[in-house]
């Protein structure tokens, strides 16, 4: 979205809402726009209608946001973005750097000094009216963040991961400031954080930066670096479980990253257990997994087994009921013995798509089961379980 759509004009905002709320087909509402003041926004009108419901889900917030498709998918949700901003409790300025449409900014505390910097006019006019809707109205400044004269006593950054439509947001050669870049600004502040992909390479983070990894029950969302004052536990690696509420369970590395002791193989136990995505992402499950005498059912696959059920909070729970070889005839033998006919799949260290694979063992039995199709010391096995 431009930076000259004219957000002042409440009879557009009103058009907006009204067919948000209503639901207009697309049709009738491009009519209605051709018959109005601003037909030569049409289709500018009607590419925003369809990010509304998007961002009003992503920020929890159900006023009219400034931003375009690629600003909403780079911008931090509601849930992640209050866990950050406790960071900056009791801080007394933060420069927001690469800012954005302001989804970093939106939830840090009102009496800490905020300022957004972009080389992007039009996502500094999103800065400035979407922190202005959120209450906390920030100033925004046009300037290239590697070169800046003055700065704040923290910093927060978010590496352009795309400069357009389609790009890959996980291709780590195209960081707009560069990690080299972001190491160097961050040289100029007391404390920081960058915002990266999860699956950045660790062996490039500064061995004096804290690595954070934060995700909820089913994915892994962003994986953020520590500078400086903020860095709490340096060397290190935390794993967070965000709630709805940027409310957080965390793990820390007891080990410098470099130091992360390698898990076991073994034979298959009572239960198997799959570690939530942040704690496979920090590889933090293998520090939990020696704790508790489990290990690996094989390497490269990250599936543990235990005598016990492990951490309800950390780790989803199985009993293991059987295993046999994964052959369509043995598999299907299996469901059949212990009168399976609701399967759910899961699947890692092979491939095969589970809703094809249920289709074609055809399961006709009066229970309920869990079928994990993986390796077992290397060898393709099929294991049959109970949730816990």
């Amino acid at each position: 979205m431009s930076s000259t759509f004219p957000w002042n004009k409440p009879e557009l905002k009103t058009l907006i809402s009204e067919a948000v709320s209503k639901g207009i087909d697309e049709l009738k509402l491009a009519e209605k726009i051709s018959k109005g003041p601003y037909t030569s926004l049409r289709n500018e009108i009607l590419d925003y209608i369809q990010l509304v419901p998007k961002f009003r889900k992503k920020f929890q917030f159900e006023g009219l946001l400034s931003c375009d498709k690629l600003a909403l998918e780079q911008s931090t949700a509601r849930d992640i973005g209050l866990w950050k901003a406790k960071l900056f409790n009791n801080v007394k300025s933060v420069d927001d750097l690469c800012c954005g449409m302001g989804g970093d900014s939106f939830y840090i505390p009102k009496d800490v000094n905020v300022q957004g910097f972009d080389i992007s006019e039009e996502r500094l006019a999103m800065y400035e009216y979407n922190t202005n809707e959120f209450g906390s109205s920030r100033k925004a400044v046009l300037a290239d963040v590697r070169t800046l004269k003055q700065h704040s006593d923290y910093f927060m950054i978010d590496p352009a991961r795309r400069q357009k439509e389609g790009d890959n947001q996980r291709n780590f050669t195209e960081l707009t400031p560069s990690l080299l870049e972001v190491i160097e600004i961050a040289r100029h502040y007391r404390g920081g954080m960058a915002k990266l992909s999860p699956g950045y390479p660790e062996e490039e983070i500064p061995n004096d930066a804290e690595l954070v990894y934060l995700g909820n029950r089913s994915d892994c969302r962003e994986c953020l670096i520590l500078f400086g004052e903020l860095a709490k536990h340096p060397g290190k690696v935390r794993a967070v479980f965000v709630d709805k509420n940027g409310n957080g369970i965390e793990w820390i590395s007891q080990s410098n990253r470099a130091d992360f002791e390698e898990l076991d193989t073994g034979g298959l136990l009572e239960y198997i257990a799959e570690p939530i995505p942040v704690l496979v992402r920090s590889h933090l499950f293998t520090e939990i997994a020696l704790r508790e005498n489990a290990h690996l059912i094989s390497t490269g696959i990250a599936y543990i087994t235990s005598s016990t059920p492990l951490d309800p909070k950390a780790f989803t729970n199985f009993r293991v009921i059987d295993s046999v070889p994964m052959a369509t005839s043995a598999i299907r033998k299996m469901l059949k013995k212990y009168d399976i006919g609701k399967l759910t799949l899961k699947k890692r260290g092979v491939e095969i798509c589970p809703e094809s694979e249920i289709k074609r063992l055809a399961p006709n039995g009066k229970r309920e089961g869990i079928l994990f199709y993986t390796r077992l010391r290397g060898e393709k096995t099929a294991i049959l379980a109970d949730i816990m």
